[in-house]
């Protein structure tokens, strides 16, 4: 969410439904309390809106480039690529039915967040005006779907299985609950940073313990607040959603159609897993109940607070520690805020999202490499990309115990099944627990 500390939290309620609840020290995105993070929100929403616009002019550049080829190039291409046949038009319409369901699906999160949405934006200023946004906000939104397909469709189980199993087995082990009283029990409290569109954090709700998951970006978490709150109103398994995640994906594609395949969402309703019926109310208030939030805004911004301090038994950093501008802050944060003998489950590479352009020749400082990119956020220039063996020293001067680890453990992140690339990642996987010095 740009520079802001906002935080946001989406918590369930005692009413058998999730509601919004932001932390009265925060500048809240719901409220959007100030105009730095009002224009952003408003502008996470115009990118929502805007997205069928982009998808179709997507396809008109096509069709452009293949009315510049030359007559003699343009009678050997296939009759689905021939302006005017049949078949070229039935792929145009196909292409803009897969548009109109992405589009459908943005349009139903912004409803529930209470938006205009893309019927409704000819009255908004900015839509009016085709004050567009860029390509990279619209990249985002495409990444918003493959996620949703990735953590809610039966078609995204494969890549649960990688990357969230392990780290569930994990918590099992060194957090069990079946060995707590089943009466006022102990229920550990969990972080799921970088919790992205909610799924990690809602199974290891949905397994009995209590969960907050963290996400920094506005555009997944419009779309988790919808998965986990709407209570079955706008989807759920019996009334899916249809998206088709890939629809923008030209280059390595097998066959025309495979970018246009329908993904159902939700394969579950979280809110009647988490929230279901009660069947005997002086059972339930004798009972502690898990509790289960959502919390916006920067991962140490928020946990870094004196108040946060020892209140967490497990960290589950799912692909997240490498997603962070400063690892070693991150990992201070996390001593921090977990209890004595808390500890850090983590699984994923080290991929180093904001590792910033390299320094040239003539480059005498770190302000040299700055000025020539000063169009950059600044923490590209934060990030130190360290190895697998610096981390774990670091963790150990930290305060931390290796309790143990794995290398080697194959995982993809929202890829293309059918694609014909597919990056694949060798993760590390670790438990690491806290120690008193």
């Amino acid at each position: 969410m740009g520079k802001d500390d906002a935080t946001q939290q989406v918590s369930s309620s005692s009413q058998n439904q999730h509601c919004i609840r932001c932390d009265d020290d925060a500048n809240c995105n719901v409220n959007k309390s100030n105009d730095d993070e009002q224009r952003h929100f408003e502008s996470v929403c115009t990118a929502y809106r805007q997205y069928g616009d982009f998808s179709i002019s997507q396809l008109r550049q096509r069709d452009f480039r293949l009315k510049a080829l030359s007559d003699s190039q343009r009678k050997l291409l296939p009759v689905g690529l021939k302006i005017g046949a049949p078949e070229c038009t039935k792929r145009f319409k196909d292409y803009r039915d897969a548009t109109i369901r992405n589009q459908f699906c943005l349009d139903c999160i912004l409803k529930h967040a209470g938006q205009p949405h893309s019927q409704q934006r000819e009255s908004l200023d900015v839509d009016a005006a085709k004050r567009y946004v860029t390509d990279d906000q619209i990249s985002k939104v495409s990444s918003v779907l493959k996620s949703l397909s990735r953590d809610w469709s039966e078609d995204g189980r494969v890549e649960r299985d990688m990357a969230y199993s392990p780290i569930k087995a994990l918590i099992h082990k060194y957090l069990p609950l079946e060995s707590l009283s089943s009466d006022f029990r102990w229920i550990p409290r969990i972080v799921v940073p970088g919790a992205g569109v909610g799924r990690l954090a809602f199974d290891l709700a949905a397994m009995g313990y209590s969960v907050q998951g963290n996400e920094f970006s506005l555009y997944m978490l419009l779309a988790s607040d919808f998965i986990l709150n709407n209570g079955g109103n706008f989807c759920n398994p019996e009334r899916p959603l249809h998206i088709s995640p890939w629809l923008q994906e030209s280059r390595n594609v097998h066959k025309s159609t495979d970018p246009l395949r329908t993904i159902q969402i939700p394969d579950v309703d979280p809110v009647a897993i988490l929230m279901p019926p009660i069947q005997d109310e002086e059972a339930t208030e004798s009972k502690q109940v898990p509790e289960f939030s959502m919390a916006g805004g920067d991962f140490v911004s928020i946990y870094n607070h004196d108040q946060e301090a020892g209140q967490w038994d497990c960290v589950a950093s799912c692909f997240f520690l490498d997603a962070t501008p400063n690892i070693v802050e991150t990992l201070q944060v996390i001593y921090k805020m977990l209890k004595p003998g808390g500890i850090l489950v983590n699984l994923g590479p080290l991929l180093y999202h904001w590792c910033g352009p390299p320094m040239r020749p003539g480059d005498n400082s770190l302000q040299d490499c700055r000025r020539r990119y000063s169009l950059l956020d600044d923490r590209y220039f934060t990030s130190i990309d360290l190895s697998y063996d610096d981390v774990k020293v670091i963790l150990e001067k930290v305060g931390f115990e290796i309790l143990e680890e794995k290398t080697g453990i194959q995982c993809y992140y929202t890829a293309d099944q059918r694609s014909m690339m597919k990056t694949e990642y060798q993760c590390v996987s670790f438990v690491a627990k806290k120690t008193i010095f």
